[in-house]
């Protein structure tokens, strides 16, 4: 679904991208995770537990960030969890657990990204990408699929049909009864097959610390009461082939 996305932006569908808004929002972990006291720790937080699958897309779609500014707040001192096997244990929370950030892109857009374990409900959706032409709506990136959606300026939305990309298929079920595409894996078949061709792989180690810097300016950002300057630098990574499947990388480097 990403790629498809990826595809949409990279070919001028909503134009040049502005803006937009990304939020990753729950309750927090202490209600299903075994031992989550470590996520209230310091290296813990919502940015650096689920961040990276926020940035790294903002990156992947828009390329890399210029500047970051953010407030972030702690919203409860304590947490007990409710989960097995330490239900009733209390956890001193030691991080932010509500952040609030503004990430500028080197393109000019900027993106606000909102992260946080302090919400009961919610009708945020994942990210939702404003052009100059219209405006596209992006799945979940903890997981493969989902459908967007685009609009062409003032339209309707109209769903991306994502069967021409691969890793869209549902093929992990969740507990909850629904069905999610969840190809994680696929990242260390891509380095290989870079290996052998002599390529930079996408999920690579610039584009990580870059992703690193990002998430970590949140919080110096908000402590130092300034916008922090990245100063490392990545380049997008190359979109991933049309396909059925992992063959789109043998395909790829075949077509070469």
């Amino acid at each position: 679904a990403h790629q498809a996305c990826r595809r949409l932006i990279d070919e001028g569908r909503i134009g040049q991208v502005v803006g937009g808004a990304a939020a990753v929002i729950s309750r927090g972990m202490e209600s299903w995770h075994p031992n989550p006291e470590f996520f209230f720790k310091p290296g813990g937080g919502p940015i650096l537990d689920i961040g990276p699958y926020y940035v790294t897309q903002l990156i992947n779609l828009l390329g890399p960030v210029k500047r970051v500014a953010a407030v972030a707040t702690k919203g409860y001192p304590t947490r007990t969890v409710t989960s097995e096997p330490l239900n009733g244990q209390i956890i001193q929370v030691e991080v932010p657990t509500t952040v609030n950030g503004v990430l500028e892109f080197e393109s000019g857009a900027n993106i606000s990204l909102t992260a946080s374990w302090d919400v009961w409900k919610n009708k945020r959706i994942p990210f939702e990408i404003y052009g100059t032409e219209g405006s596209l709506l992006v799945p979940d990136p903890n997981f493969f699929g989902g459908t967007p959606q685009v609009t062409a300026q003032g339209g309707d939305w109209q769903d991306v049909d994502i069967s021409a990309h691969p890793f869209g298929v549902p093929n992990r079920p969740l507990k909850d009864g629904r069905s999610v595409a969840d190809y994680r894996i696929i990242g260390a078949l891509d380095m290989a097959v870079a290996i052998r061709e002599g390529r930079p792989h996408r999920a690579s180690g610039d584009l990580a610390l870059h992703a690193l810097e990002v998430m970590e300016a949140f919080g110096r950002s908000s402590t130092e009461g300034r916008h922090v300057t990245i100063e490392s630098v990545c380049q997008r990574p190359e979109p991933v082939p049309l396909g059925a499947d992992e063959s789109v990388f043998v395909a790829a480097r075949k077509a070469a």
